[in-house]
């Protein structure tokens, strides 16, 4: 199938792709979609927290690593909000892209500059318009091994700027058949300065991360390889991940993390180690 309908969608222009009719429609299909979407995962959501909520549009910044937690934010955001999608492979080619189209989303090409830009005008024409969205800042699936969170793109701040809507965090962890999701109270982003909000919009998001993962992800260190076994493992937890999802475009999940430029690698911080020639003076460094 091609949900070739959906085309429009890409245009750049704001008003050609979020209408008001559209907005009316899906506020009154809302209650019905937010009934129907739980049949659509293998997995039962269990909310651990759910703060109160602002009578008004707010941002919705939730953590992203596994299939279902698009409709599990959703769920726990309890209300029509639209959602930012850039996985187009998933959208034009399955039945998610209608799914997701009746329950309100901005789509965006990641990979091109000018989509990019264009969806951050659409976010804030929805938030002027009186719906929420929901954002997944990191961009792609954290597929860190020790990160709780991966760096935030910071459109989120410019988003919020913009309209003065709060950020509301909203965590999601998957463990076996259940997913556990909080949603935090919300915060005005803009008290502080762009990357000290950003920094901590995340420290937020990887909080309640933890929080979840302390209700039911118990494991002993012997349960784990040791050394470049670890690295397997790891590896292999991820390509699973990767296989549920019928359209996952590796080479586009791959380009689209987010890169913090002041931030060094593992790699560019030892690469010095390639140029040293070994001497009497410094063989002591390679000594065991």
């Amino acid at each position: 199938m091609y949900n070739k309908f959906l085309e429009y969608l890409l245009q750049n222009e704001p008003e050609k792709t979020i209408s008001q009719t559209g907005i009316t429609l899906r506020r009154i299909m809302n209650p019905v979609v937010r009934k129907v979407l739980p049949l659509s995962t293998k997995t039962e959501l269990k909310i651990i927290r759910r703060e109160k909520m602002p009578n008004a549009p707010v941002i919705f910044a939730a953590t992203h690593g596994f299939q279902e937690d698009i409709v599990d934010t959703l769920l726990i955001a309890d209300r029509l909000a639209y959602i930012l999608i850039g996985s187009l492979s998933q959208i034009f080619y399955s039945m998610d892209g209608i799914v997701a189209w009746i329950a309100g989303m901005i789509l965006v090409d990641r990979m091109d500059q000018e989509s990019r830009k264009a969806a951050k005008e659409k976010m804030i024409r929805v938030l002027k318009m009186g719906v929420s969205i929901i954002i997944f800042p990191e961009g792609t699936w954290n597929k860190s091994p020790n990160q709780m969170v991966s760096g935030l793109f910071p459109g989120v701040y410019d988003v919020a700027m913009a309209t003065g809507a709060p950020i509301v965090p909203v965590a999601t962890h998957r463990e076996g058949k259940y997913v556990y999701g909080i949603l935090d109270k919300g915060f005005d982003i803009t008290k502080y300065e762009r990357q000290q909000g950003i920094s901590f919009l995340r420290d937020r998001m990887a909080t309640l991360r933890w929080e979840l993962m302390e209700i039911d992800s118990f494991a002993t260190r012997d349960e784990f390889p040791y050394g470049e076994r670890a690295d397997v493992y790891w590896t292999n937890y991820i390509d699973k991940l990767m296989t549920e999802v019928e359209f996952y475009d590796y080479e586009i999940e791959l380009n689209t993390k987010y890169v913090d430029k002041l931030a060094a690698t593992p790699e560019e911080v030892f690469a010095f180690m390639k140029n040293i020639q070994l001497t009497k003076n410094n063989a002591f460094l390679w000594r065991q």
